[in-house]
Protein backbone atom coordinates (compact mmCIF):
# COMPACT_ATOMS: atom_id res chain seq x y z
CA UNK A 1 0.00 0.00 0.00
CA UNK A 2 1.52 3.36 -1.03
CA UNK A 3 1.70 6.44 1.20
CA UNK A 4 -1.23 8.12 -0.53
CA UNK A 5 -3.52 5.15 0.17
CA UNK A 6 -2.35 5.03 3.79
CA UNK A 7 -3.24 8.71 4.21
CA UNK A 8 -6.65 8.16 2.60
CA UNK A 9 -7.33 5.27 4.99
CA UNK A 10 -6.44 7.51 7.96
CA UNK A 11 -8.75 10.24 6.62
CA UNK A 12 -11.63 7.72 6.49
CA UNK A 13 -11.36 7.28 10.27
CA UNK A 14 -11.27 10.99 11.16
CA UNK A 15 -14.13 13.48 11.33
CA UNK A 16 -12.88 16.90 10.27
CA UNK A 17 -15.14 19.60 11.69
CA UNK A 18 -13.62 22.38 9.53
CA UNK A 19 -14.11 24.81 12.42
CA UNK A 20 -11.16 27.19 12.18
CA UNK A 21 -8.35 26.01 14.48
CA UNK A 22 -10.30 23.19 16.13
CA UNK A 23 -9.03 20.20 14.16
CA UNK A 24 -5.46 21.40 14.79
CA UNK A 25 -5.92 20.52 18.48
CA UNK A 26 -5.73 16.81 17.58
CA UNK A 27 -2.70 14.81 16.51
CA UNK A 28 -4.83 13.03 13.89
CA UNK A 29 -6.34 16.27 12.57
CA UNK A 30 -9.87 15.81 13.86
CA UNK A 31 -12.18 13.69 16.02
CA UNK A 32 -12.01 9.89 15.59
CA UNK A 33 -15.17 8.83 13.77
CA UNK A 34 -17.75 7.01 15.87
CA UNK A 35 -16.79 8.77 19.10
CA UNK A 36 -19.51 10.07 21.43
CA UNK A 37 -18.48 13.52 22.65
CA UNK A 38 -19.90 15.65 25.46
CA UNK A 39 -20.01 19.37 24.68
CA UNK A 40 -20.03 20.88 28.18
CA UNK A 41 -20.21 24.47 29.33
CA UNK A 42 -22.23 27.21 30.96
CA UNK A 43 -24.84 29.52 29.48
CA UNK A 44 -23.64 31.58 26.52
CA UNK A 45 -20.46 29.61 25.87
CA UNK A 46 -21.46 28.62 22.32
CA UNK A 47 -22.25 24.92 22.79
CA UNK A 48 -25.21 24.80 20.40
CA UNK A 49 -23.46 27.07 17.89
CA UNK A 50 -20.42 24.78 17.94
CA UNK A 51 -22.56 21.72 17.13
CA UNK A 52 -24.64 23.49 14.48
CA UNK A 53 -21.50 24.77 12.78
CA UNK A 54 -20.09 21.23 12.59
CA UNK A 55 -23.35 20.08 10.99
CA UNK A 56 -23.36 22.90 8.45
CA UNK A 57 -19.73 22.31 7.51
CA UNK A 58 -20.42 18.62 6.92
CA UNK A 59 -23.69 18.96 5.00
CA UNK A 60 -21.93 21.53 2.79
CA UNK A 61 -19.72 18.63 1.70
CA UNK A 62 -22.64 16.30 1.01
CA UNK A 63 -22.60 14.47 4.35
CA UNK A 64 -25.74 13.73 6.38
CA UNK A 65 -26.29 15.20 9.85
CA UNK A 66 -29.14 14.82 12.32
CA UNK A 67 -29.80 17.49 14.95
CA UNK A 68 -32.14 16.48 17.79
CA UNK A 69 -33.43 19.28 19.99
CA UNK A 70 -35.08 18.59 23.34
CA UNK A 71 -35.62 22.32 23.96
CA UNK A 72 -35.65 24.73 20.98
CA UNK A 73 -38.15 24.57 18.14
CA UNK A 74 -37.02 23.77 14.61
CA UNK A 75 -37.82 27.32 13.51
CA UNK A 76 -35.69 28.84 16.28
CA UNK A 77 -32.78 26.57 15.36
CA UNK A 78 -33.02 27.52 11.69
CA UNK A 79 -33.24 31.20 12.63
CA UNK A 80 -30.12 30.96 14.81
CA UNK A 81 -28.28 29.41 11.86
CA UNK A 82 -29.45 32.13 9.49
CA UNK A 83 -27.96 34.70 11.90
CA UNK A 84 -24.53 33.26 11.04
CA UNK A 85 -25.30 33.18 7.31
CA UNK A 86 -25.98 29.43 7.28
CA UNK A 87 -28.86 28.42 5.00
CA UNK A 88 -30.17 25.45 6.96
CA UNK A 89 -33.33 25.14 4.86
CA UNK A 90 -31.29 24.54 1.70
CA UNK A 91 -29.68 21.45 3.22
CA UNK A 92 -32.96 20.29 4.76
CA UNK A 93 -34.53 20.43 1.27
CA UNK A 94 -31.54 18.52 -0.13
CA UNK A 95 -32.13 15.88 2.59
CA UNK A 96 -28.63 16.19 4.04
CA UNK A 97 -29.75 17.95 7.26
CA UNK A 98 -32.48 16.56 9.50
CA UNK A 99 -33.66 18.64 12.48
CA UNK A 100 -36.00 17.01 14.98
CA UNK A 101 -37.79 18.62 17.92
CA UNK A 102 -38.65 16.05 20.58
CA UNK A 103 -40.38 16.59 23.91
CA UNK A 104 -38.21 14.68 26.43
CA UNK A 105 -41.34 13.85 28.46
CA UNK A 106 -42.79 12.04 25.44
CA UNK A 107 -39.73 9.90 24.83
CA UNK A 108 -39.42 8.99 28.51
CA UNK A 109 -43.13 8.09 28.71
CA UNK A 110 -42.81 5.98 25.57
CA UNK A 111 -39.92 4.01 27.06
CA UNK A 112 -40.83 3.85 30.73
CA UNK A 113 -44.56 4.51 31.06
CA UNK A 114 -45.62 7.08 33.66
CA UNK A 115 -42.90 9.57 34.55
CA UNK A 116 -44.40 9.84 38.03
CA UNK A 117 -42.94 6.49 38.92
CA UNK A 118 -45.42 3.73 38.00
CA UNK A 119 -43.16 2.66 35.14
CA UNK A 120 -40.09 0.63 36.02
CA UNK A 121 -36.69 0.90 34.38
CA UNK A 122 -36.48 -2.89 34.59
CA UNK A 123 -39.66 -3.19 32.50
CA UNK A 124 -38.25 -1.16 29.65
CA UNK A 125 -38.84 -2.32 26.10
CA UNK A 126 -35.46 -2.48 24.42
CA UNK A 127 -37.22 -2.58 21.05
CA UNK A 128 -38.01 1.11 21.44
CA UNK A 129 -34.99 3.08 20.27
CA UNK A 130 -33.85 6.09 22.32
CA UNK A 131 -33.96 8.19 19.12
CA UNK A 132 -35.76 7.69 15.82
CA UNK A 133 -33.73 7.87 12.61
CA UNK A 134 -35.71 7.65 9.34
CA UNK A 135 -34.99 4.37 7.54
CA UNK A 136 -33.30 5.89 4.49
CA UNK A 137 -31.34 8.53 6.42
CA UNK A 138 -27.80 7.57 7.44
CA UNK A 139 -26.26 10.38 9.50
CA UNK A 140 -22.52 10.81 9.82
CA UNK A 141 -23.11 13.09 12.81
CA UNK A 142 -25.90 13.11 15.42
CA UNK A 143 -26.29 16.05 17.83
CA UNK A 144 -28.42 15.84 20.99
CA UNK A 145 -29.21 19.26 22.45
CA UNK A 146 -29.41 18.82 25.37
CA UNK A 147 -29.05 16.00 27.89
CA UNK A 148 -29.81 18.54 30.62
CA UNK A 149 -33.38 18.79 29.30
CA UNK A 150 -33.81 15.01 29.49
CA UNK A 151 -32.72 14.73 33.10
CA UNK A 152 -34.91 17.73 34.03
CA UNK A 153 -37.88 15.82 32.61
CA UNK A 154 -37.06 12.69 34.60
CA UNK A 155 -36.18 14.12 38.00
CA UNK A 156 -38.88 12.08 39.72
CA UNK A 157 -37.30 8.88 38.43
CA UNK A 158 -33.56 9.36 37.96
CA UNK A 159 -33.04 5.63 37.39
CA UNK A 160 -35.01 5.98 34.13
CA UNK A 161 -32.60 8.66 32.96
CA UNK A 162 -29.60 6.46 33.72
CA UNK A 163 -31.04 3.55 31.76
CA UNK A 164 -32.00 5.85 28.89
CA UNK A 165 -28.50 7.30 28.86
CA UNK A 166 -26.84 3.89 28.68
CA UNK A 167 -29.14 2.92 25.82
CA UNK A 168 -28.46 6.18 24.04
CA UNK A 169 -24.69 5.65 24.03
CA UNK A 170 -25.15 2.02 22.89
CA UNK A 171 -27.46 3.28 20.14
CA UNK A 172 -24.81 5.70 18.89
CA UNK A 173 -22.28 2.88 18.79
CA UNK A 174 -24.68 0.79 16.70
CA UNK A 175 -25.25 3.58 14.18
CA UNK A 176 -21.52 4.24 13.76
CA UNK A 177 -22.25 7.99 13.78
CA UNK A 178 -20.07 10.51 15.56
CA UNK A 179 -22.29 12.03 18.24
CA UNK A 180 -22.20 15.32 20.11
CA UNK A 181 -24.23 15.62 23.31
CA UNK A 182 -24.72 19.08 24.81
CA UNK A 183 -24.73 19.35 28.59
CA UNK A 184 -25.14 22.45 30.77
CA UNK A 185 -22.59 23.07 33.54
CA UNK A 186 -21.25 25.87 35.71
CA UNK A 187 -19.23 28.53 33.87
CA UNK A 188 -16.01 26.96 35.19
CA UNK A 189 -17.11 23.38 35.85
CA UNK A 190 -15.59 20.77 38.12
CA UNK A 191 -18.20 18.24 36.98
CA UNK A 192 -18.99 17.99 33.28
CA UNK A 193 -22.44 16.39 33.33
CA UNK A 194 -25.53 16.14 35.52
CA UNK A 195 -24.89 12.67 36.98
CA UNK A 196 -21.26 11.86 36.15
CA UNK A 197 -22.37 8.81 34.15
CA UNK A 198 -22.31 10.85 30.95
CA UNK A 199 -18.62 11.66 31.22
CA UNK A 200 -17.82 8.02 32.04
CA UNK A 201 -19.70 6.72 28.98
CA UNK A 202 -18.46 9.42 26.59
CA UNK A 203 -15.37 8.96 24.43
CA UNK A 204 -14.64 12.66 24.54
CA UNK A 205 -15.30 15.77 26.61
CA UNK A 206 -14.97 19.25 25.13
CA UNK A 207 -15.47 22.19 27.48
CA UNK A 208 -16.47 25.66 26.33
CA UNK A 209 -15.78 28.55 28.69
CA UNK A 210 -16.93 32.13 29.08
CA UNK A 211 -14.25 33.46 31.45
CA UNK A 212 -14.42 36.81 33.23
CA UNK A 213 -11.32 38.88 32.49
CA UNK A 214 -11.38 42.23 34.26
CA UNK A 215 -14.49 44.08 33.08
CA UNK A 216 -15.08 41.72 30.15
CA UNK A 217 -15.38 38.07 29.27
CA UNK A 218 -13.36 35.77 27.01
CA UNK A 219 -14.53 32.63 25.28
CA UNK A 220 -12.22 29.62 25.37
CA UNK A 221 -12.20 25.89 24.60
CA UNK A 222 -10.54 22.80 26.08
CA UNK A 223 -10.39 19.19 24.91
CA UNK A 224 -10.44 17.46 28.28
CA UNK A 225 -10.68 13.91 26.96
CA UNK A 226 -10.69 12.18 23.57
CA UNK A 227 -10.27 8.44 23.18
CA UNK A 228 -8.20 7.14 20.27
CA UNK A 229 -6.41 10.44 19.66
CA UNK A 230 -3.69 12.51 21.27
CA UNK A 231 -4.74 16.12 21.72
CA UNK A 232 -3.58 19.45 23.09
CA UNK A 233 -4.07 19.59 26.85
CA UNK A 234 -4.41 23.34 27.30
CA UNK A 235 -7.21 25.90 27.15
CA UNK A 236 -7.25 28.00 23.99
CA UNK A 237 -8.83 31.27 22.94
CA UNK A 238 -12.10 31.08 21.03
CA UNK A 239 -14.30 33.71 19.40
CA UNK A 240 -17.95 33.60 18.40
CA UNK A 241 -18.02 35.83 15.32
CA UNK A 242 -20.87 36.70 12.96
CA UNK A 243 -19.63 33.84 10.76
CA UNK A 244 -19.42 31.29 13.56
CA UNK A 245 -16.79 29.98 15.95
CA UNK A 246 -13.06 30.46 15.48
CA UNK A 247 -10.38 28.86 17.66
CA UNK A 248 -6.80 30.07 18.09
CA UNK A 249 -4.39 27.21 19.00
CA UNK A 250 -1.53 29.70 19.29
CA UNK A 251 -3.28 31.63 22.10
CA UNK A 252 -3.40 29.86 25.46
CA UNK A 253 -5.92 31.07 28.06
CA UNK A 254 -5.65 30.85 31.85
CA UNK A 255 -8.84 30.22 33.82
CA UNK A 256 -7.65 32.33 36.71
CA UNK A 257 -5.55 35.49 36.76
CA UNK A 258 -2.23 35.30 38.62
CA UNK A 259 -2.29 37.27 41.91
Amino acid sequence: MNEENVEEKKEDKILKTDIQGFDDLFAVGGIPKGNSVLIAGGTGTGKSTFCRQICLNLVSKGKNCMYVSFEESIERIKKSMYNFGWDAQKFIDEKHLLIQKINPLDILRMKFGSISGSGSATEISYKIKPLIIPKEFHPEVIVVDSLTAVISASLSKEKNYRVYLQQLFSFFEETGATSFLVTETEQIPTQFSETGIEEFLADGIIILYNIQKGDGRQNAIEVLKMRYSEHQKKIFAMEITNEGIKIYPERQVLLYESP
